[in-house]
């Protein structure tokens, strides 16, 4: 979390939210706090998921807007957690940080199962499978979801994480240049109801839970209108990504292996045309650019671990160089 946000925060503030759902908070477990606090809370005994979000990260109208397309997709079959309203019966509440800025609080089932790691005995072609299989799902229920004006997410260029030089002074030509032509491909890109719509937008696999086979997917706040092969993409990202810190060689013989499976499950769920599967490695490029925003947002890279720094200098030699985290054999897709 960004500190002047963090200066503003309090523990006090969690409780509060917490009698809006009646859910005891005076002990919290948190359980992530780069882009919004997210804590386990319980009432009677079950866990549930308390959700703090500044204003400065999303607008009240945004945080509606994320769970109002949550309802529909579980009131279209989708299995995945239940917003919970409060006893006023509203969605979102709002509690106060010191500085007299809002935070806008929200209340979710907890997922049963548990989080996968790479290295997890079933992290493996079932999982891919599925995976690609209820993204596809999702995929194909939100081609026939029309929201009204007031329940509108952000377009994929309204993310300010676009623009590299936003919270980084000193960022190198060659940077710059790469993000001017990744935009440039991007609204070159054909726009219609089969290849885009509202997505997750960061369906990797520390964003759901395996549970007795199934995927249960969670945390929507980076959902925005844009194209299904980028949903597609973060998951290779990610896996890649976590592959590397394990110290794992042949990334693109692991990626292969993936897609295969990925993309067939998808694909019993939702069709995506060859053109569409083929920009991909722009999506892998895409997600290098935000992320490479995101940690310059969130931390002061130079007063921060070795290992973070590293982490951003290979993404930014990427970046220089038009290189993809990984590239694999497009022809286990088609």
């Amino acid at each position: 979390m960004e500190a002047a946000v963090e200066s503003i925060f309090t523990n006090e503030m969690v409780e509060l939210a917490g009698r809006f759902f009646q859910v005891s908070a005076e002990s919290p477990v948190k359980l992530g706090d780069a882009e919004n606090y997210v804590f386990e809370v319980y009432r009677d005994g079950t866990p549930f998921i308390l959700r703090l979000t500044h204003q400065s990260h999303r607008t009240k109208e945004q945080v509606l807007a994320e769970l109002k397309w949550i309802e529909y997709l579980q009131n279209n079959g989708s299995d995945i957690p239940k917003v919970i309203p409060s006893t006023e019966n509203n969605l979102v509440e709002i509690v106060t940080g010191l500085d007299g800025t809002n935070f806008y609080c929200c209340l979710f089932e907890k997922a049963p199962g548990a989080r996968m790691k790479v290295t997890d005995e079933n992290f493996n072609e079932h999982l891919f499978f599925e995976w690609g299989k209820t993204i596809g799902q999702l995929h194909k229920k939100t081609k026939s979801y029309k929201p009204g004006i007031e329940y509108k997410r952000l377009n994929w260029y309204e993310e300010e994480l676009l623009n590299t030089t936003l919270y980084h002074v000193d960022v190198p030509e060659q940077v710059i240049h790469q993000q001017e032509l990744i935009i440039k491909k991007l609204n070159a890109l054909p726009v219609h109801q089969d290849n885009f719509g509202l997505i997750h937008s960061d369906i990797h696999h520390g964003n759901f839970h395996y549970h007795e086979g199934k995927i249960l997917v969670f945390d929507f706040d980076d959902c925005s209108n844009h194209w299904f092969a980028s949903d597609l993409a973060i998951p290779l990202y990610y896996f890649m990504w976590s592959l590397e810190r394990e110290g794992v060689n042949d990334l693109d013989g692991y990626a292969t292996e993936f897609m295969r499976e990925f993309i067939k499950g998808y694909e019993t769920e939702n069709h995506l045309a060859p053109e569409d599967y083929e920009t991909i490695p722009l999506f892998l490029k895409l997600r290098d650019l935000t992320l490479y925003s995101f940690f310059y947002k969130k931390y002061d890279l130079k007063n921060t671990d070795s290992q973070l720094n590293k982490t951003v200098q290979k993404i930014e030699r990427r970046i220089k160089e038009g290189r993809t985290i990984v590239h694999f054999d497009s022809n286990v897709i088609f």
